[in-house]
């Protein structure tokens, strides 16, 4: 499977990208689950665009006990 270069939505240029975990909770947000949803996020790099540091795409790629 080919993976395509992700482009920023304004300039266009290839974007960057960091992994962050974030805890999922139970219903209503009131008890942990022991979850945590894995997520790549997408963002843009280059400081001469109006959407600088600002994450574009995020794509959840495991779920972790």
């Amino acid at each position: 499977m080919t993976v395509g270069v992700k482009t920023c939505i304004n300039c266009e240029r290839p974007l960057a990208e960091r992994v962050e975990e974030a805890e999922r909770t139970g219903s209503g947000g009131s008890a942990s689950t022991g979850i945590c949803a894995t997520y790549r996020v997408w963002y843009c790099v280059n400081p001469e665009c109006e959407m600088f540091k600002t994450d574009i795409y995020r794509e959840q790629i495991a779920d972790q006990r």
